[in-house]
């Protein structure tokens, strides 16, 4: 076989393996894990994966290749939820809730969503691709080769519309795939009346996004996905039903920011809408999980939020997966609730704070991260016909990364069959 790039002295390479994605339950630690391996790539894509002397004695021996000298290799990582188009940032919160502020407290005295659509509005989209490109840059040295992006910071058409283009831009300008999510209900305005935003959004904002939305599908680029924030002091149930309902109308996939802080039934709203994904999921009921898991809605847990907001309590993964949810897990990177985008890290938190294995993380963060946001056919898994997005570790197995909870383990990513990012060795 003709080969672009080649992988080998892979100590242990670790993927799911999966036929259906999302993995439910007990699948999703039933993960692939091949000693003294190898991967051939050509055109972008994976041609041969396996034991290196079954992968050598197909491929044309003078094809490029990496020595991946016994490290760890796995797919590429999956953050399927982020909101790293912003301005600004809000450190001075993060002093406030180490000082006994809660989130609740911190946005009903001016601060939160808020405080970020005052520096957003003011930034063009340029400006917001220059901010993006050098965030998406350290997510990318984390190992993070594909990623969902959501508006929501901008909280008026004119604004919300320049955060969508930054995304569509940055997607042409720099390595990270990138999905995009409008997100225009994600806290309302200061400016303008509740319901006259609502209005605007429906009226206004779908439309023109679904416009733009159909320009980038018309050149191959992933579906365009609508959410919205159902909690107290933000979205009732009823004006999240409407706001998505609007939004499949018009060709937009429903996603939910879900039983954060409060239960208002969205999670069920979710599985009933066929919502790609229901996110945070702190307070979701017993009944509801048992909905999940009859259902293909991947649940996206983000236990860097918890973790960030010093709450006592985290979203529970173990119960989910035990009832057969297909779990994901994404960084949630924001400038308030949790200004963190490594992968490794939230690996780490998810075996740590929500008692999953590293076979169960690297699942959620791949295989079902990728179905959360409409990619799951085609990047997640380290499999003939898939995406060549990888990841090295300076690590020599998957239980290692959760171990190494403070440090970047990263080495090299690749992505599409290219290096996109190497550690340079320190001298």
């Amino acid at each position: 076989m003709a080969v672009d790039l080649l992988i080998h002295g892979i100590g242990e390479l670790a993927t799911p393996n999966l036929d259906n994605v999302p993995a439910h339950g007990s699948a999703m630690a039933k993960v692939s894990r091949i000693k003294n391996a190898a991967v051939a790539m050509a055109g972008g894509k994976i041609i041969s994966v396996g034991e290196e002397k079954d992968v050598l004695s197909k491929c044309d021996t003078s094809a490029k290749r990496i020595d991946a000298g016994g490290r760890l290799v796995t797919p590429g990582l999956v953050d399927p939820h982020t909101h790293l188009i912003f301005a600004g940032n809000r450190a001075d919160e993060f002093g406030l809730r180490c000082q006994g502020k809660t989130y609740k407290e911190i946005a009903e005295a001016g601060g939160g969503i808020v405080a970020s659509m005052r520096a957003t509005r003011n930034a063009s989209v340029d400006e917001l691709v220059s901010l993006g490109k050098s965030r998406l840059r350290r997510m990318l040295e984390a190992g993070t080769t594909t990623c969902e992006v959501k508006t929501g910071y901008g909280l008026s058409t004119d604004s919300e519309l320049r955060m969508f283009e930054a995304i569509f831009r940055l997607n042409e300008s720099q390595p990270v795939e990138l999905v995009p999510t409008f997100m225009a209900a994600h806290a309302f305005p200061t400016d303008q009346n509740r319901e006259k935003y609502i209005e605007d959004i429906i009226e206004r904002m779908l439309p023109l996004v679904s416009e733009r939305a159909s320009r980038s599908s018309a050149n191959g680029s992933a579906a365009v996905f609508n959410d919205v924030f159902c909690d107290e002091g933000y979205f009732t149930l009823d004006e999240t039903k409407r706001i998505l309902e609007a939004g499949i109308k018009l060709g937009l996939t429903p996603k939910i920011h879900s039983d954060e802080f409060a239960n208002l039934g969205a999670t069920t709203l979710a599985v009933s809408l066929k919502a790609q994904s229901a996110d945070h999921l702190l307070n979701v009921s017993d009944n509801e999980i048992d909905l999940l898991a009859k259902s293909d809605t991947v649940a996206v847990l983000l236990p860097g939020t918890s973790f960030f907001l010093n709450l006592n309590d985290h979203a529970r993964a173990r119960q989910m997966i035990d009832s057969g949810v297909a779990v994901a897990l994404g960084s949630d990177f924001n400038p308030g609730s949790c200004h963190i985008y490594s992968l490794p890290f939230i690996w780490g938190l998810a075996c740590l704070k929500l008692k999953m294995t590293s076979e169960e993380a690297l699942t959620a963060l791949t295989a079902n991260a990728a179905q959360a946001i409409g990619l799951g056919d085609k990047v997640g898994q380290i499999r003939e016909g898939y995406q060549a997005d990888l990841v090295i570790f300076d690590l020599g197995s998957i239980s290692e990364v959760p171990y190494n909870l403070a440090s970047n383990p990263v080495a090299l990513t690749i992505k599409r069959g290219k290096i996109v990012f190497e550690k340079k060795e320190s001298a």
